[in-house]
């Protein structure tokens, strides 16, 4: 009875804390020397039991052309205790149908929706 009541406190305090229509980015851990940096910017749907459901797009990078955004908005299914996931709110002004990752130089790249929103990725990369 204890474990199904912990269950239940904690889904709660995660759908606290992520209610639906937070805006995330989300970076994917690199294991391994040669991956390439994924992000993912995205709106949550829905948020349980430590699993979330985020739509939004997803980033690349080539090497010879730089950061790409897929066009097609996807959703994703994530767990909150991934090792591989980095997961950061970011502000709810953040327009995440405008945003763009620039690499300004070979060390620094910035993500920004043009307006008001920047987040330096240099060190995630």
């Amino acid at each position: 009875m204890r474990s199904i009541i912990y269950i239940y406190l904690i889904d709660r305090l995660l759908k606290m804390a992520l209610p639906t229509g937070t805006k995330l980015f989300i970076s994917h851990r690199r294991l391994f020397k040669d991956d390439q940096p994924r992000f993912f910017f995205g709106i949550t749907d829905n948020c349980s039991d430590g699993i979330v459901k985020v739509t939004g797009y997803t980033w690349t990078r080539d090497p010879t052309h730089g950061f790409q955004k897929k066009h097609d908005r996807r959703t994703k299914i994530v767990a909150l205790s991934s090792g591989t996931l980095i997961i950061y709110e970011v502000s709810e002004e953040v327009d995440i149908d405008n945003l763009r990752i620039d690499q300004l130089d070979a060390h620094t790249v910035i993500a920004t929706d043009g307006a008001n929103f920047k987040m330096d990725l240099s060190e995630r990369i």
